[in-house]
């Protein structure tokens, strides 16, 4: 559903894109399209079975952005921007990054509280490797971005207050 609506609103960002150098051959867009953040509204909900992942495939997820987006702003010229017409750089900034995985990793967290991931009172252990991740991936931010004016005026701490959720997530 999601990833049909963006490709035909060609909403799929630079760091999404499907690219020989980066991506494993067999590879499709849909293999490298990570899930947006999205509200709960009228006309949209977000607790349609088949929509939300499973705990395995959040925790895939949590991997892939690990892998293959989070340090593309500091591993040299990225070959998605060098051949995007629309890119200015040769790489993502660490704002771009930032914002992506933040966003990203809020549908994680999001998709989890869906299906209310505590097994009889206790959390799933991918719940708790996911939340751990993305924890330590704010705290992380939080060290790497403060000397970037941007990100303190206007996603510093908005970022703490995510770090504060996905904490108190996990207990």
């Amino acid at each position: 559903e999601e990833m049909t609506r963006r490709e035909a609103e060609q909403d799929i960002q630079l760091l999404e894109t499907l690219h020989p150098s980066l991506h494993p051959p067999d590879w499709t867009l849909r293999r490298t399209m990570v899930k947006r953040f999205r509200r709960s509204a009228a006309d949209y909900k977000l607790n349609v079975p088949e929509w939300v992942r499973p705990p395995p495939v959040l925790e895939q997820t949590c991997a892939y952005l690990e892998e293959y987006i989070m340090d593309k702003d500091r591993q040299g010229p990225d070959a998605r921007y060098i051949a995007a017409p629309q890119a200015t750089t040769d790489r993502p900034t660490p704002l771009d990054v930032y914002l992506f995985c933040w966003d990203r990793t809020r549908m994680i967290r999001k998709d989890f509280i869906l299906q209310n991931y505590t097994a009889g009172g206790r959390v799933c252990n991918e719940a708790i490797r996911c939340h751990e991740r993305i924890a330590r991936w704010h705290v992380l931010c939080e060290h790497q971005l403060s000397h970037l004016p941007d990100f303190v005026k206007h996603q510093s701490q908005q970022n703490i207050a995510e770090l504060g959720q996905a904490i108190k997530t996990l207990n």
